[in-house]
């Protein structure tokens, strides 16, 4: 190797070593003297590995480097596929770790290899000595009867576990003495394991010994300090997890920090195969499809937790820390990585690890000029020089430069500057330079200027020029909306009383008034944003939110006016607003499937009975806000909204009545034979569900009626179906610390409340047959099977066709609808102008139109269990009604209504709700000019149903 030669200086110590070593290793050493002596000299570390290493360094100083590395990488390798013990195998690698970390220092330093070349060397063997690690422990594996696998397959490769590499060792950056941060998933799926039940158990113990080959400190010292603490919550999760654990974690719980960290994640030893497919399925998470701006708001919180917690000053050289420090190498990877988070999702080739190809891409794709990514680049691997000889000294992992000026020029002799002057202007400039671009990346979200004018609200005197500022925004009452934002910096309620809270709220401040003043009337925007601060009882969160989302504002602003249920929902549970900014939100609560697949993500994750009972509380509540935001947004219409309502609801039930099964097994067994179905009723059955909809169904089952259930307690069919319904009832009603789910009804089963819980199938044939009221029929006439055992939904479809196809008298019939309609009326009188399910022409006589057509002409509509506007259209078509069609319309303009009155109002019948911007709103949502439009259509449809339903009447008499 040809080495450049270093700043010349005394070098005693390297001239000892040489002397004392073998005459035939003395000549290399020599010869490169310009070089080594003053490195050596400078590197105690350096030193003791040239010394032990002798004959190899001498020989390597007369070859090739990269024939030098080629070598001790095959030698590791080859040491992980034949040794035949960990005893065995670990002097092999810290050798390898000694010579090639020798090597690298001696390259990078002599102009042999770049500082680029050199961080991918120190990479390149991180990932053979796991791989070798890795290769031995699964062979020794199987020699214990632990594998399933053919012995050539009992190796890294076919393990089923991944090792993925983060941080710099994912980009193959690794610094000079760096840890390497590591996580390992494995895919409990392939056959792999003679126990697929123990995976967790013994993947965890395969990377501990792995750790312990590499981090342990044994003759030959370590191998390298491997770092676990980046798994997905490292206080409480094993240090191997599976690929489905993994991500549902970072889908669900996931954050911005670890986002930014798998941008470099990259499959370094083990079952590549896994590793890659893990990265896809990833893609979603770290790789978002719009811009994300809360992601600058953290990383810029990052990089000032990081300043406060390192000390971080001004710019200056002597005990300056080249990584965390102003301008340094954080900042430019910061620089990198945010823009590649926020744009990475809509352009794929921003999707690279190492930093400086990530500044290359940014300027290719026109995110940054091209001078920028030059400049940040050659400063990037200058830095990343500087941070190697701070580091190969002694083997220490620093970051932080000398405190002495001596010290420094030590520093600058290793980096090829003659003097200490050159080396501490060289690297000033460097480090501003990066400060500079970082600056004009990161500002400092909005400021008090935003507004045009001035807003002050220090002190216990309003600020004239304020005033002035206020009045322009909209207030008529300027020096009531200066005193209520005076209390909010005062720390007045419990939302703003934290330090954190209160600066976020300063740099809200001027958007947050300007989104009010365009509310309307701005007084009592703010009077009602005033009156939601006094409940809330945190605001960190939130505010922060609604810094960065101009769209959350405006919003949130309008709930207040129009909304006040949802203003509640963001009272109780501020996060329910986080959704909303998320890109998938339309998709989320548009498509059933998407809506499901989430679900099953999130309640997939849950460890215990408990915490699933938990998790359906919390994804239920979130979801119906998401739901009612994109209704009253007019992302979707009433109809999609009713079926996402009862999309949520259905999903939510299979996996709590699932989950109720099998605890409820675990200590009653179960009846051999038997089978059981839930059948749903009203508006879960017709798919028209509302966010304060309830859940009407009951528990049908066959089974013998003599038996037994064969758990550890023994239990008669009647009371193992009773107490399971009880169960399923609890695990839906119950109130828990994350609230109620939905509330149950069950006055629809055989003998209403007074019936058992559960029904055996042979009882409600019987019931409906024998027993029934017409009422109970007519319900019957909409139910749906919403889950069964195997065909046993079948099974109970037929029996309700066989019930509603018995012969009956249809004047009796209709005679009992007309009278349970003037009971009704009698009883139940509506409570509001705009009671529309109980007004005379109202939801209901539409709805006992369908079902009573159901009872008297069912084999002519031909559509058993239909939803109402279904039977309708049939009603027209058949010549039956002719008025069908139009009722289906009047029905749909009915239930949007009723959906929009559900999401915006807490209580729909108060006069008081009815203000004139939820008017204004329901008017928008249904397509009408204004609200007494609105009003008009609907006292004519209300007279017209009536009408309608008369004529009916005395025509299905005679069917």
């Amino acid at each position: 190797m040809n080495l450049a030669p270093l700043p010349p200086q005394d070098h005693p110590q390297f001239d000892a070593m040489v002397e004392g070593l073998a005459d035939a290793h003395q000549r290399p050493l020599k010869d490169a003297e310009a070089c080594l002596g003053p490195l050596l000299e400078n590197a105690p570390y350096l030193l003791s590995l040239a010394e032990r290493h002798a004959e190899w360094f001498a020989e390597t100083l007369q070859g090739d480097a990269d024939k030098a590395l080629q070598q001790a990488l095959e030698t590791v390798s080859a040491a992980g596929k034949s040794a035949e013990s960990d005893q065995e195998l670990s002097p092999i690698l810290r050798t390898a770790k000694g010579r090639v970390a020798l090597l690298a220092a001696v390259a990078e330093t002599g102009g042999i290899w770049t500082t680029r070349r050199a961080t991918q060397v120190l990479s390149d063997l991180a990932d053979a000595c796991l791989t070798a690690a890795l290769d031995l422990l699964m062979r020794l594996a199987h020699q214990q009867g632990k594998l399933v696998l053919e012995q050539d397959e009992a190796d890294a490769a076919h393990s089923g576990l991944v090792i993925f590499a983060l941080g710099k060792h994912g980009g193959r950056e690794l610094n000079y003495s760096s840890d390497i941060d590591v996580v390992a998933f494995y895919d409990p799926d392939l056959p792999v394991l003679a126990e697929p039940d123990e995976a967790t158990k013994f993947y965890s113990r395969l990377v501990q010994k792995l750790v312990g080959l590499m981090d342990d400190r044994r003759d030959g010292g370590y191998v390298f300090r491997t770092d676990l603490r980046l798994r997905p919550d490292p206080s409480s999760t094993p240090v191997a997890i599976s690929v489905d654990a993994a991500l549902t974690y970072y889908e669900s719980r996931g954050q911005n920090w670890e986002r930014a960290a798998w941008i470099k994640a990259r499959p370094c030893a083990g079952d590549m195969r896994v590793g890659e497919d893990f990265l896809k399925q990833l893609a979603p998470y770290v790789w978002r499809k719009h811009l994300d701006f809360a992601t600058i708001a953290d990383i810029q919180a990052m990089k000032r937790q990081i300043n406060v917690s390192k000390k971080v000053g001004d710019i200056r050289v002597e005990g300056h820390n080249v990584k965390l420090g102003r301008g340094g190498i954080r900042e430019i990877e910061f620089f990198a990585q945010t823009q590649q988070l926020i744009a990475g999702g809509r352009d794929p080739d921003l999707r690279v690890r190492p930093t400086t190809e990530a500044l290359a891409a940014l300027a290719e794709a026109d995110w940054i000029a091209k001078d920028t990514a030059s400049d940040l680049t050659e400063t990037y691997w200058y830095l990343r020089a500087v941070e190697n000889r701070l580091q190969m000294r002694r083997d220490e992992q620093t970051h932080t430069m000398p405190d002495n000026a001596e010290e420094v020029a030590v520093i600058a002799r290793m980096m090829g500057d003659e003097g200490r002057d050159a080396f501490e202007a060289k690297y000033r400039d460097a480090l501003e330079r990066v400060a500079r671009y970082y600056a004009e990346l990161f500002t400092e979200g909005e400021s008090l200027g935003g507004v045009e004018g001035n807003l002050v609200f220090t002190g216990s005197d309003d600020d004239p020029e304020t005033l002035d500022t206020l009045s322009s925004l909209g207030f008529a009452d300027p020096a009531a909306a200066s005193a209520a934002v005076r209390k909010w910096h005062y720390g007045s309620y419990a939302a703003t009383r934290s330090s954190a809270a209160r600066g976020h709220l300063t740099e809200l401040t001027p958007a947050l008034l300007e989104t009010i003043g365009k509310a309307g009337n701005a007084d009592e925007a703010l009077a009602r944003f005033d009156n939601f601060l006094s409940r809330l009882p945190s605001g960190v969160q939130l505010f922060a939110l609604l810094r960065n989302h101009a769209q959350l504002r405006t919003l949130l602003v309008a709930f207040m006016s129009s909304a006040p249920r949802m203003a509640e929902a963001v009272i109780h549970r501020a996060h329910v607003m986080d959704g909303l900014i998320d890109p998938a939100f339309a998709d989320d609560i548009t498509r059933r499937e998407v809506l499901v697949e989430k679900i099953d993500t999130f309640l997939g994750e849950g460890r215990s009975y408990e915490e699933t009972i938990d998790r359906a509380r919390i994804i239920g509540q979130e979801q119906r806000f998401m739901i009612a935001a994109g209704l009253l947004s007019g992302t979707i219409d009433a109809k999609i909204a009713a079926e996402q309502y009862t999309t949520l609801a259905e999903t939510l039930v299979h996996w709590l009545f699932s989950a109720v099964r099998r605890e409820f097994e675990t200590r009653y067994g179960t009846i051999a034979g038997s089978k059981v179905g839930l059948l749903a009723f009203g508006k879960m059955a017709s798919r028209e569900m509302t966010i304060t909809s309830d859940l009407d169904f009951i528990l049908l089952y066959d089974a013998p009626l003599d038996a037994e259930s064969d758990g550890e307690k023994a239990l008669s069919t009647g009371q193992y179906f009773t107490r399971l319904t009880q169960r399923l009832v609890a695990a839906l009603n119950a109130p828990t610390a994350e609230g109620v789910l939905y509330e149950v009804d069950m006055r629809l089963r055989p003998s209403g409340n007074s019936g058992p819980l559960a029904t055996s199938l042979s009882g409600f044939k019987a019931y409906h047959r024998e027993n029934a009221w017409t009422w109970e029929h007519l319900a019957l006439s909409r139910a749906r099977v919403i889950q069964a055992d195997a065909d046993f939904g079948q099974v109970m479809d037929e029996a309700i066709n066989s019930v509603l196809s018995e012969p009956r008298d249809h004047a009796k019939a209709i005679d009992d609808v007309i009278s349970m309609r003037e009971r009704l009326a009698k009883e139940r009188p509506p409570k509001h102008g705009f009671d529309l399910k109980l007004l005379d022409g109202g939801l209901i006589d539409i709805e006992f139109i369908a079902q009573s057509a159901q009872l008297v002409a069912g084999k002519i509509i031909d559509r058993p269990q239909a939803p109402v506007p279904e039977v309708l259209r049939r009603l027209e078509e058949t010549e039956l009604l002719e008025e069908g069609g139009r009722l289906a319309q009047i029905h749909a303009l009915y239930s949007n209504i009723l959906q929009v009155m559900s999401a915006a109002l807490t209580d729909p019948r108060a006069d008081a709700s009815w203000g004139r911007a939820f008017k204004d709103l329901l008017a928008q949502l249904t397509n009408h000019p204004s609200f007494e439009r609105l009003e008009a259509e609907l006292n004519d449809a209300q007279r017209e149903v009536s009408d309608i339903a008369h004529r009916w009447y005395a025509k299905a008499r005679d069917i």
